[in-house]
């Protein structure tokens, strides 16, 4: 039997021969360099959505969808964009009959978390409204807007942010910044996929740097337009759970202008200890190009 010592001196030796033994198929996979092609394709995109002429103001129908329980719930939001500041204005669809439904019951909580509850119907979760631009690009392009708390111009894409929580520290944070010449993102040519609206080029964006800001993970493009037909962010939100888990945003091209057409949780959100929403989406339905807009839409009702 050999002792202890003898064990790790045999181990150093043999490690150190085996190391030396590797042929050319054992030896690690290098690290991706940098993809020309696939960096022009990245800067086409973005040209794709620098050269768009946006109309001034949109409507369109707001719906946030998700599944608990078995049970599909539906959040209707009637909503206008405008599109020279990115503000947006929505207004809850409410349906009597479903609001009873949903909150009837009583439930039985200890230290916060739901034991039982009475109507298996009832909203388990708050909902705020889906403040996300209908022109976003996630970051794609970068916008700057002024704000009037601060007055400045805020770095950053305003897709805006589901569920905003307020903050006194100023603009909200900077979500999906993207700049190819200041190297956020290594990105590579993945080959072409097919989508339900054909075939896309699939490009790949892996962060060299500060992942929780710089999202962006896939991104699809219409072989002949570069226009952006699908991408994957990682994380829609700075606080969780939106940010716990990657998002796959659609487009749909309207009059020559991609909109967002539905954006889908690709796993479950989990909410406090005891709620788990396996399937989450928000759509956008029923665009309309409106010249004008009733006086007061965009007009805040108080301010505090």
């Amino acid at each position: 039997m050999f002792r202890p010592l003898a064990c790790v001196a045999l181990a150093l030796l043999f490690g150190s021969n085996a190391s030396a033994a590797l042929g050319p198929s054992d030896t690690p996979t290098p690290i991706p360099t940098d993809d020309p092609q696939a960096e022009r394709l990245f800067v086409q995109a973005r040209e794709a959505w620098r050269a768009r002429n946006d109309v001034p103001y949109l409507r369109y129908g707001a719906l946030v969808r998700y599944l608990h329980n078995g049970h599909v719930f539906d959040n209707w939001w009637d909503a206008w964009a405008r599109t020279s500041d990115g503000q947006l204005s929505l207004f809850r669809l409410v349906d009597p009959d479903e609001d009873r439904r949903r909150l009837r019951g009583v439930p039985f909580s200890i230290f916060g978390v739901t034991i039982f509850d009475t109507n298996k119907d009832a909203e388990p979760i708050r909902l705020d409204e889906p403040r996300i631009e209908p022109s976003a690009s996630f970051g794609i392009l970068v916008r700057s807007f002024p704000t009037e708390e601060t007055d400045v111009e805020p770095s950053g894409d305003p897709y805006a942010i589901l569920y905003p929580t307020p903050s006194a520290s100023g603009p909200l944070p900077e979500i999906g910044h993207v700049e190819a010449n200041v190297r956020d993102y290594l990105v590579l040519l993945a080959g072409t996929d097919t989508l339900r609206d054909g075939p896309a080029i699939h490009l790949t964006l892996q962060p060299l740097r500060n992942p929780r800001v710089n999202r962006l993970r896939d991104l699809w493009l219409d072989p002949q337009t570069h226009r952006t037909m699908q991408l994957t962010v990682a994380g829609i939100l700075k606080g969780q759970p939106y940010d716990a888990t990657a998002w796959t945003v659609h487009y749909v091209e309207l009059q020559g202008r991609n909109y967002v057409q539905q954006i889908v949780a690709n796993g479950p959100l989990r909410f406090g200890f005891d709620t788990t929403i396996p399937k989450f989406e928000i759509d956008f339905v029923d665009y309309h190009f409106p010249s004008d807009v009733p006086k007061y839409t965009f007009d805040k009702p108080f301010s505090i």
